[in-house]
């Protein structure tokens, strides 16, 4: 399959989705508590934000596999904790983080791929 294949790229959801990893990403890096907010626990926040950002993802640019997408935001992930570990940061890192943040991609592609599933067998 050639690299130049046109896709098909919802620009309005495309700048909503880069604005909205912008804001995770500046939000994820500033300095603050954690616990303060409507949700207080951080695991439940990392699940709600991931599932928004998939969700914007596939709005986004539609003809992607979700597999591709699901990927590019758990990696996306996992470079958060990863400058959330450097000294220069102040943050904590933490693996569980990046389990949340999988399972929130997870639980938007869930029923999705249930219900490939399904019409395949019918």
């Amino acid at each position: 399959m050639s690299l130049l294949i046109p896709r098909k790229i919802n620009w309005p959801g495309l700048a909503a989705f880069l604005a909205a990893v912008a804001f995770t990403l500046y939000a994820a890096l500033a300095p603050g508590d954690d616990t303060a907010g409507l949700i207080p626990w951080d695991k439940a926040k990392h699940f709600i934000v991931f599932y928004g950002l998939t969700f914007l993802a596939t709005v986004a640019l539609p003809k992607s596999r979700w597999w591709k997408i699901a990927v590019v935001l758990v990696g996306f992930g996992i470079a958060i904790e990863i400058l959330q570990g450097l000294p220069i940061i102040g943050r904590d890192a933490d693996v569980f983080d990046v389990v949340a943040d999988t399972l929130g991609a997870g639980f938007f592609f869930g029923p999705i791929i249930v219900s490939q599933w399904m019409s395949r067998e019918a």
